[in-house]
């Protein structure tokens, strides 16, 4: 990480008044980041070698950079972890939970020392596991993507994502401060995940004149809604990456047509965020993208094979991995791009023989807004498809989505679910599939739940 600290020195030197970090409360220049930065290193070098990171918006940011400069073992808190959730995290890692940043005077610490990250991530069933990233996995991984992406002086970037996910840590702290560029914290953006005003949104993305962004799907959904609403996308846009969760085509299409440059990617936790990304101006819907420099990935027996520098340490309390990591996605490349087909361990095996990846009905639902997270669970010979709207949705839109479908793959029934339902929903768009099928088991939640019928949807491709 010692391009992205030394860069910020730069940046204070050179352009010292020039605006390097906006939020709605306050803002800093590069001189007074790097002055910030200093005094809270400072302070992380009087406390424990392990930091949980609980920050938000600016002070975030100076806590990633700080604790980064006094060379400690950074863990970010996801502001979405439950108690439980946050009180593993801090036992697991051994870490103390920091709330405030830390002060203390003296010179910037010794930049040479080398960082660790410990990123928990909510894992298939909700219990977070550690994946441990040294400075040389982040540092590849951000001149990877600076290096597709050719972020400069002239760019503004839109922080959408929560700032303790990777990937925002990456794009929306490391690369700005490489390439100089200014970046607007959008707290209004970051509420879309959960439910949020688009319509909000949409006016302060169109006040901020971003540049480039990075979103999940849904947060795409709600911006393409108030497009349509009447607040336009800002002009200065060039370049909006999508990922997270699998995006339905037709929503990356829709979302170009209305002025929202929307490129799809693929990435896990285990190399570091990205590994693949469709380059600015060159999206085919329906693939990740090309595969990043300095990445390699193989299809070995139909799954992602990931190696390069990237790859992680391995998992917290584990054994050390070598640079080679089967992601357990399945995928297949061609034209030199890279496609996903779903989760190996998630595939639905169907006694007439056909495989279907429920990701790829699940991502029709998410293209409704006010559908939070959707799950597609097989019961026997039957597709269900369990919905966890946060407000009306296009019935007729979404039975029209799913006729295109094939008609192995269409849902025999649609079942509504609560959203607020304890361990059933991990995050926007992310469903635990065994405790859906658990309930939709029970007679508790058939009777609750509002039943559909998919007859009318075959019928609608005549």
């Amino acid at each position: 990480m010692l391009t992205v600290l030394r860069a910020l020195q730069t940046q204070a030197g050179e352009r010292p008044d020039a605006l390097a970090f906006i939020s709605n409360r306050e803002s800093v220049t590069w001189a007074e980041l790097e002055q910030r930065v200093t005094i809270a290193a400072a302070g992380f070098l009087d406390g424990g070698d392990r930091v949980a990171l609980k920050l938000e918006g600016i002070n975030a940011v100076i806590g990633e950079l700080a604790a980064t400069a006094a060379g400690r073992t950074i863990v970010p808190v996801p502001g979405f972890f439950s108690d439980q959730q946050v009180a593993h995290l801090v036992r697991q890692s051994d870490a103390s939970l920091v709330s405030e940043l830390p002060a203390a005077d003296g010179p910037m610490p010794d930049l040479s020392k080398n960082s660790t990250r410990i990123i928990f991530t909510s894992g298939t069933t909700g219990q977070p596991k550690g994946v441990v990233l040294g400075a040389a996995q982040v540092e590849a991984s951000l001149l990877a993507l600076n290096a597709a992406l050719k972020p400069d002086l002239d760019d503004r970037y839109l922080s959408m994502l929560p700032q303790a996910q990777l990937l925002e840590q990456i794009c929306g702290i490391f690369m700005p401060v490489l390439a100089g560029a200014t970046t607007i914290i959008c707290t209004e953006g970051q509420s879309l995940l959960w439910g949020g005003d688009a319509s909000a949104f949409a006016r302060t993305a169109l006040m901020a004149a971003p540049t480039i962004t990075v979103l999940s799907p849904r947060q795409l959904a709600l911006w393409v809604a108030a497009v349509h609403a009447g607040t336009p996308a800002p002009k200065t846009l060039r370049y909006v990456a999508v990922g997270g969760a699998p995006t339905a085509p037709e929503l990356l299409h829709e979302a170009r047509s209305l002025g929202i440059p929307a490129h799809a990617g693929y990435g896990l936790s285990e190399a570091c965020s990205v590994v693949a990304l469709s380059r600015p101006g060159d999206p085919v819907d329906g693939s990740a993208g090309q595969v990043l420099e300095g990445i390699d990935v193989e299809i070995v027996n139909g799954e992602i094979v990931v190696s390069g520098p990237t790859v992680m340490d391995g998992y917290l309390g584990r054994d050390p991995v070598e640079r080679r990591w089967h992601t357990g996605d399945l995928g297949r490349i061609e034209r030199g791009r890279l496609w996903i087909e779903g989760r190996r361990d998630a595939m639905i095996v169907c006694s007439n023989g056909r495989n279907i990846a429920p990701e790829w009905v699940e991502a029709e639902a998410l293209a409704d807004p006010a559908i939070l997270a959707a799950a597609l669970i097989a019961d026997n010979d039957d597709l269900v498809l369990a919905l966890f709207p946060v407000a009306p949705f296009d019935v007729h839109a979404l039975q029209t989505r799913l006729a295109a479908l094939p008609t192995y793959a269409r849902p025999s029934c649609i079942e509504i679910l609560d959203p607020s339902h304890p361990g059933l929903v991990r995050g926007p768009g992310l469903t635990d599939r065994r405790a859906v099928a658990a309930i939709l088991k029970t007679a508790e939640a058939r009777a609750a739940g509002q039943k559909a019928t998919t007859n009318e949807m075959q019928g609608a491709e005549s």
